[in-house]
């Protein structure tokens, strides 16, 4: 799912080392955004993120990491909680986060559906993947040079997946995800910074990252200006060791 950040300036792209334009991205995908106030990582609980860094972990810099939209529980004996669950990847790990809210009830909604705020406290259930082997590689991908007439110019697909805007064969060599995100930035000087990041494990001991940044002024059109901006993608393919499992308090 797409998702749309309302700030003024853009995040840090992700480095990545200069390579000769390649193949042309695939057209005729745009995602479907989504308003949001916090995105990516930052859709984690901010008291999971504070536990995290005190024990030790996401210190680093992340190649790519986003959380997944959080999902509320409830038990036979009535109790109620909520996991919003995340991953980052950095050169050195890959840390799958399960963050656990304990909720209760403050009364009913006029449909008779109960109406739930956080308890307090939790715990932040953490699966943490050691990563080794070659350092992740960056390239530019241009679309080939040329004006299209207005005629010939397909209407845009709009699609939930983020990683079908990418070049395609940087679609085929990432495979199906097992996590994807799209990111929107508003720079000041006007236009669109975005951000596509995905990763899929290909088998336990292999994975895949895909970070990839464009951004494009807001002239003559903010969209078509995106359409036809570079993109520069770093791809990290490191050997993934045996995990080790913690739990930390928030």
């Amino acid at each position: 799912m797409g998702l749309l950040a309302r700030r003024t300036t853009p995040a840090a792209p992700v480095s990545s080392s200069a390579h000769p334009p390649a193949a042309a991205p695939a057209p005729g995908a745009r995602i479907r955004w989504h308003r949001t106030e916090r995105v990516g990582w930052y859709r984690l609980p901010e008291p999971a993120r504070d536990a995290l860094t005190r024990a030790g972990h996401t210190t680093g810099q992340a190649i790519a990491a986003a959380t997944w939209a959080p999902t509320t529980r409830r038990d036979a004996g009535g109790r109620y909680w909520c996991d919003t669950d995340a991953w980052w990847i950095e050169t050195s790990w890959l840390l799958v986060v399960r963050a656990r809210e304990a909720l209760r009830p403050r009364g009913t909604s006029a449909e008779g559906r109960p109406q739930l705020e956080r308890a307090g406290g939790g715990r932040v259930q953490l699966t943490a993947h050691p990563l080794s082997g070659p350092a992740p590689a960056g390239q530019r991908w241009s679309r080939p040079p040329g004006p299209v007439a207005a005629g010939d110019q397909p209407t845009p697909r709009l699609t939930e997946h983020a990683v079908e805007v990418l070049p395609r064969a940087v679609q085929t060599e990432l495979g199906a995800p097992t996590g994807q995100i799209a990111i929107r930035h508003y720079p000041a000087h006007g236009g669109y910074h975005d951000q596509v990041l995905a990763f899929r494990r290909i088998s336990p001991t292999e994975l895949i990252t895909v970070a990839a940044v464009r951004e494009a002024g807001a002239y003559p059109d903010p969209d078509a200006a995106i359409d036809a901006a570079d993109w520069h993608i770093t791809i990290y393919r490191p050997h993934v060791g045996t995990p080790t499992r913690t739990e930390l308090a928030m």
